[in-house]
C-alpha cells in the first residue's frame, strides 16, 4: 500500500512539473551555434540509471539497448526516470533482464559504427554540409546513439526506436547544450523467435532506417533550418510508453507522412525531446496553449 502511494505521488509531481514553471526543458533547447562546423563524433555513453530510464527498465548497457514497457505495478510512475522506488524498480530490472537478456545479447550490432557510417553517408551526399567526423578528443559535437524497444504487455510485440543523444562538450566535462530525438523503425515483432527483431537482420535493418531519421533531424537542428512553428497535441504511443499519451508540441517541421515536433514535456521525462512523428501512429490536433518555457 506505501508502495502504491508512493508511486502514485511520483506520478502526480512528474506530470505537474512536465507543465509548470518548475520544470526545465534543456532537451528541447535550441542548437547554440547553427551553421557553424561541427566536428562531430559518434561515442557510447552510458544512460544514467538513476534518472534517465523509467523504473524497472531493463538496460543493455554494452550494447546501448533499453527494454521497457513490461514493467508491472508501477502505474504510470514508468513514466518518470526518478530516483527512489527500489523495491519495484529491482523486481522489474530482474524480470527485464529474465525475460529479454538473452535476446538483446544476441545483437552483435555495434551502434556507434552504425552511426558513423550514416553520418559518413550524409556527409559523402552532401546532406550535412556542417558537419565533419573528428576525434571524440577533438569534436565539439558528440552523438550517443541507443536502441529503445518498447514492448506491449498484450501482446508481446515490441516496437523499436532509435534514440540519438547530441552534445555539446564543456571543458568541464559536463555538456553546454544537450538534445534528445527519437524516431521509430517500422513494424512490431517479438523479441525473440524466428520472427523477431534479432533474427533476418531485422534489428540491423531497422535501426538503420530509425537513425538516418534521426539523424537528419539533428543535421536540420544544428544546421538552423528547424522552425518552430503550429502548435499542436499527439495523442498516441510515444518512446518507452505501451499506453496511449496525448502531449503537447510544437512543429519544427513537416512533411505529407510525419510531423516533427518538440515535445513540450519537462526533462523528468524520460521521451522529452525532439520526435519523428508517423502521422498513421498519432492523432494530430491543432491546439492553442502557453509555451511553458
Amino acid at each position: 500500500m506505501r508502495l502504491v502511494k508512493c508511486l502514485s505521488s511520483v506520478v502526480l509531481i512528474g506530470t505537474a512539473l512536465c507543465y509548470s514553471g518548475c520544470a526545465s526543458f534543456d532537451r528541447i533547447a535550441k542548437f547554440p551555434n547553427p551553421k557553424n562546423d561541427s566536428k562531430v563524433a559518434v561515442v557510447s555513453k552510458p544512460m544514467s540509471k538513476m534518472n534517465e530510464l523509467p523504473i524497472g527498465a531493463y538496460y543493455d548497457g554494452q550494447r546501448q539497448i533499453i527494454v521497457t514497457g513490461h514493467q508491472k505495478g508501477l502505474l504510470t510512475g514508468m513514466l518518470f526516470g526518478v530516483v527512489g522506488v527500489i523495491v519495484a524498480d529491482q523486481v522489474n530490472k530482474s524480470s527485464g533482464k529474465d525475460k529479454f537478456g538473452d535476446e538483446a545479447a544476441q545483437s552483435e550490432t555495434d551502434l556507434v559504427t552504425l552511426t558513423q557510417t550514416q553520418v559518413e553517408q550524409l556527409e559523402a551526399e552532401g546532406k550535412a554540409p556542417h558537419w565533419r567526423l573528428s576525434d571524440a578528443t577533438m569534436a565539439n559535437l558528440r552523438l550517443s546513439p541507443y536502441a529503445v524497444f518498447t514492448v506491449d504487455k498484450k501482446t508481446g510485440l515490441a516496437r523499436l526506436y532509435a534514440m540519438l543523444r547530441a552534445e555539446i562538450p564543456g571543458t568541464d566535462g559536463k555538456p553546454t547544450w544537450s538534445g534528445r530525438y527519437f524516431a521509430r523503425a517500422p513494424g512490431e515483432y517479438l523479441l525473440d523467435g524466428e520472427d523477431g527483431w534479432m533474427s533476418q537482420g531485422r534489428f540491423v535493418d531497422g535501426m538503420e532506417m530509425a537513425l538516418e531519421r534521426v539523424l537528419k533531424v539533428c543535421v536540420a537542428d544544428t544546421n538552423g533550418t528547424l522552425m518552430e512553428g503550429r502548435k499542436i497535441t499527439a495523442k498516441g504511443r510515444f518512446a518507452y510508453l505501451n499506453i496511449d499519451l496525448e502531449l503537447r508540441g510544437i512543429v519544427v517541421d513537416e512533411t505529407p507522412d510525419t510531423i516533427i515536433a518538440r515535445l513540450l514535456v519537462g526533462d523528468v521525462m524520460v521521451m522529452a525531446g525532439t520526435h519523428v512523428l508517423d502521422r498513421a501512429d498519432f492523432e494530430i490536433k491543432a491546439a492553442d496553449f502557453k509555451d511553458p518555457r
